[in-house]
């Protein structure tokens, strides 16, 4: 799946003030809840099309202390760069099963026997996808040693910083940026929360099945008072996405 998507996968919890907070008195003023759509506005559009425009928009309207809160996810908690050749850790997730196992720098050698390829990751065939609770065996690379890890798959619960977002953005590549078609479909705004929520519609183009697939999404944005973006998240359609895969989604 295309880097941008990788990006835009966050979901979050919509207060039922979803379509009634635009009529709340309190909270930020009209003039900046204006300023605040057409950030939102202006931030999706550059999303989807251009990898250094987007880069921009985060840069410029993303508070320093702001966080972007990816979807849950059953894994083992840790962010690597699909553009390189060797499979590296970037950095461990807070609370996740790989905190105590792997390390900043480790590079997968193989996963269950499978060795970690660029290859074998883009073919399907190196997958760390599977049942919660579940031990997986791999080896790292560590210091210039091969170590034996293990380790069970559990609820990750990320949230990156901005540094963490711009590095994501810049490690991304540039001609596997936007999707095929995408439009805004509504924007409606939380006066009293200082919130924007987006509801967008796209197609992208799955990059290892060569499979189009398309999706709503809602997009919340939480601005401070000086107009910077300190939350963000998406609620979007992964059931519908992965049975256009040819995923079957079961319980």
């Amino acid at each position: 799946m295309n880097s941008l998507k990788i990006l835009l996968t966050i979901p979050l919890f919509l207060s039922s003030q979803i379509y009634s907070g635009h009529h709340e008195e309190e909270g930020a003023s009209m003039k900046a809840m204006m300023s605040n759509i057409e950030t939102a506005k202006s931030w999706i559009n550059a999303g989807y099309t251009d990898k250094d425009s987007f880069l921009a928009i985060v840069k410029n309207h993303m508070s320093e202390d702001g966080y972007n809160y990816p979807g849950r996810f059953i894994g083992f908690g840790f962010n690597f760069n699909p553009s390189n050749d060797q499979m590296v850790v970037d950095w461990v997730i807070e609370n996740s099963p790989a905190v105590g196992v792997l390390q900043k720098g480790d590079i997968f050698v193989s996963v269950e026997g499978v060795p970690a390829t660029r290859t074998n990751r883009e073919n399907g065939v190196l997958s760390f996808t599977g049942l919660p609770g579940k031990p997986v065996r791999a080896v790292v690379e560590r210091n210039g040693k091969n170590v034996d890890v293990s380790f069970n798959r559990g609820l990750v619960s990320p949230r990156y910083t901005k540094a963490q977002v711009v590095n994501n953005i810049e490690s991304s590549d540039a001609e596997d940026w936007g999707a095929d078609e995408y439009r805004i479909i509504e924007v409606t705004s939380n006066r009293k929360n200082n919130v924007v929520y987006a509801w967008t519609w796209h197609k992208f183009t799955d990059d290892i099945t060569g499979l189009q697939f398309e999706e709503n999404q809602v997009t919340r944005f939480q601005f401070n008072d000086e107009g910077q973006v300190i939350a963000r998240g998406d609620m979007s359609e992964e059931a519908l996405v992965q049975s256009q895969l040819g995923f079957k989604v079961s319980r």
